[in-house]
């Protein structure tokens, strides 16, 4: 478990590529339970209160695809869940995340705009350029940090939190990412992806002090 941050009301974790962000009906594991069992065992081994040793609290604060690494964010109470909640669904908090997609952009930077439905069946998003019922906006932005062949490395910072947002707008711009067979990427390590949680920066739900979180690329994409 690679901490990156811990107190009473907060657990932050680098999420490793194929973990799941939380529980589900999923057979494979998540980041929750993995997170939930060393609180678990720190709680038995240095809390003296006998309910958190039997129930202790600890919920996802938002989603991260299983096929991504990087920044995940834990509440350990339920007044800290709701905060934070609050900060995502009103875009108070800022997200970095770092890509390599297998074909450069047509330009070094740039600012990408849809509308996005989310398609149950296939488990994917579609993007569309024209408003509509059923439909969300999705916006990101991209900055080329390093050539990589005749890819790139980008920085993305979404300025929505939609499903599958930024791997459906890269795709759509013709520059899949690397691993992402779901939207044309060329194939990499099963259940990985090239798309890294690498920055998160909140409002802590107590203090209200600002909380920058971060976490390094994996070593194992090679740069």
């Amino acid at each position: 478990m690679d901490i990156l941050f811990e107190d009473y009301y907060l657990l932050a974790i680098n999420k490793p590529a194929g973990l799941s962000a939380e529980n589900g009906e999923q057979r494979h594991p998540s980041a929750e339970r993995e997170a939930l069992f060393y609180l678990t065992r720190v709680l038995n081994e240095k809390s003296t209160s006998s309910r958190l040793k039997v129930t202790p609290y600890l919920k996802v604060a938002h989603r991260l695809d299983r096929p991504v690494s990087g920044v995940l964010l834990l509440a350990k109470t339920k007044t800290a869940l709701l905060d934070l909640m609050e900060q995502f669904e009103s875009r108070a908090v800022e997200k970095i995340y770092m890509a390599v997609v297998a074909k450069r952009p047509p330009a070094d930077s740039g600012i990408l705009k849809d509308w996005l439905a989310k398609d149950p069946v296939q488990r994917k998003a579609t993007l569309f350029k024209n408003e509509k019922k059923g439909r969300q906006y999705a916006e990101l932005s991209y900055t080329v940090v390093q050539n990589i062949g005749p890819g790139a490395l980008l920085e993305i910072r979404p300025a929505t939190g939609r499903f599958h947002q930024i791997r459906a707008q890269l795709a759509q711009l013709g520059c899949p990412i690397v691993g992402d067979t779901l939207y044309g990427g060329p194939a990499w390590q099963e259940h990985e992806i090239k798309l890294h949680a690498a920055r998160l920066t909140v409002r802590h739900p107590k203090s209200g002090e600002t909380l920058e979180l971060s976490a390094p690329i994996p070593a194992s994409w090679q740069l």
